[in-house]
């Protein structure tokens, strides 16, 4: 062993230890540089670095503000400057500049990418040329060669080869992500087998989970759209969307809304359980439990909320001459609405509650105050009296006239209920109006004449006729 300037003028310049003509460790005040171990910086001339650990820093030569701590990190660096690595084989193959590594074999592959930060076990160990990428713990990014990542939690962003942009915080978020870009995920397994899936958020537990390719969804809840491998679904909610697989342009809002949506597309549901009813399309359902029984549909409340209470101006309809074709004056008055039947009746509400599967829920809810509340509107609304017609009549009236009623739904499958648009009835209670004010007219005509005869009578005008 070579000891050289210890305890003389010229060791306040330089101290070096050499072990079989090797350096093994090295001091140089004027210029900062540290270093500790066999082979570790043995030929560097810049300044402000430090190597411990065999052959760290073995490369540099100018470099500068670099700091190596471990065998072989920093191994092949030359001239970049202020990098950091702490761990094995650390930073071994870098040459760029501005990277820190700390772990087993972080960032251990990295040759020309710069300003990338790796914490945990073969963080970002595959990294070749990247830039901007943060990854924090075990194996997050670990294959990854693209830029501006960033992955916080185990295996996060694990199998990330060419995907950009993407940011996953979680055990096993984005886990299996390929090249999928632009993706954001939030928590345990969300998107976990995202592969080249893009422009994708998630963020709940198991979020999105099951999504490899799809584009452009949005769930935010635990377990949200966790079965979707579709494109342009949107979840707010526990469970929203959960039952989602194939079906796009879906969105839900609300603890397990669009339960029974799978496959179908262009639904929205706002409230908790809406859409419950089936996989229909293009659906729209506003509140608790409300349940489209068919396509193209919307629903607003269940058979609990009777008294919708709107706003101060009225619902219009578009009615346009110029989108309007094949016009007949052809609706039906007095044929038609003398044969309805106007009724007042008790609605089952039980019965309607069971067809949309909200009994069945409510009838295992473990909170009991809300299981309570459910069965006392239940029995409030089912001793309600209301007024309405039957829609069975109304068809019945309808079709024994040759009228093709619009106001009438008849059910275009099992699971669909009748129903009534009460507004359409307006329609042929007009044409009812007009047709007795034609008769009014007449019969006006009518007693005009006979009071013209009858006053010719009084005045003598018109002799009466002697018997014979």
């Amino acid at each position: 062993m070579v000891i050289h300037s210890i305890g003389t003028t010229a060791g306040s310049t330089t101290m070096e230890f050499r072990v079989n003509d090797q350096r093994a460790a090295y001091m140089a005040d004027a210029v900062t540089r540290t270093s500790f171990g066999h082979g570790a910086m043995p030929v560097a001339t810049g300044t402000n670095s430090s190597a411990f650990g065999k052959d760290a820093l073995q490369s540099l030569t100018s470099g500068n503000n670099n700091t190596a701590l471990g065998a072989s990190a920093l191994r092949n660096l030359t001239t970049a400057g202020s990098n950091t690595a702490i761990g094995f084989e650390a930073l071994h193959m870098n040459t760029g500049g501005r990277n820190t590594a700390v772990g087993y074999r972080a960032l251990t592959a990295n040759t020309t990418g710069t300003d990338n930060t790796a914490v945990g076990y073969l963080a970002l160990s595959s990294n070749l040329t990247g830039n901007f990428n943060t990854a924090v713990g075990f194996q997050t990014l670990r294959y990854n060669t693209a830029s501006s990542n960033t992955a916080v939690g185990w295996t996060a962003l694990r199998d990330n080869t060419r995907g950009s942009s993407n940011t996953a915080v979680g055990m096993r978020c984005l886990a299996n992500n390929l090249t999928g870009n632009q993706n954001s995920g939030m928590g345990f397994e969300c998107l976990q087998v995202n592969t080249s899936g893009s422009g994708n958020s998630a963020i709940g537990h198991q979020a999105l989970q099951a999504n490899s390719s799809g584009l452009y969804n949005v769930a935010f809840g635990k377990d949200a759209l966790g079965a979707s491998t579709a494109s342009f679904n949107t979840a707010a909610g526990m469970l929203s969307g959960d039952g989602i697989t194939s079906g796009s342009y879906n969105t839900a809002l609300g603890y397990n809304a669009l339960p029974s949506t799978t496959t179908a597309s262009n639904n929205s549901a706002a409230g908790a359980f809406a859409g419950i009813g089936g996989n229909f399309t293009n659906t729209t359902a506003i509140g608790a439990g409300a349940f489209p029984t068919a396509s193209n549909r919307i629903n607003i409340g269940t058979a609990l909320s009777n008294n919708l209470t709107g706003g101060y101006g009225s619902w219009q309809n578009f009615s346009d001459a110029r989108f309007k074709r094949d016009v007949q004056a052809d609706v039906p008055g007095l044929d038609f609405i003398l044969r309805l039947r106007p009724v007042s009746y008790l609605l089952d509400a039980e019965a309607t509650e069971r067809r949309s599967g909200n009994w069945q829920r409510m009838d295992t809810c473990t909170v009991k105050d809300h299981r309570a509340s459910y069965m006392q509107r239940i029995a409030e609304v089912s001793a309600e009296r209301q007024t309405g017609f039957i829609a069975q009549e109304v068809e019945s009236a309808a079709r024994a006239i040759g009228y093709d009623f619009d106001g009438v739904h008849a059910p275009v499958d099992s699971s669909d209920l009748y129903a009534l648009g009460y507004d359409l009835f307006t329609l042929p209670l007009i044409q009812a109006a007009k047709e007795q004010e034609a008769i009014i007219v007449e019969l006006e005509e009518i007693n005009a004449e006979l009071q013209r005869r009858v006053a010719e009578v009084e005045t003598g005008i018109v002799p009466i006729p002697k018997s014979p």
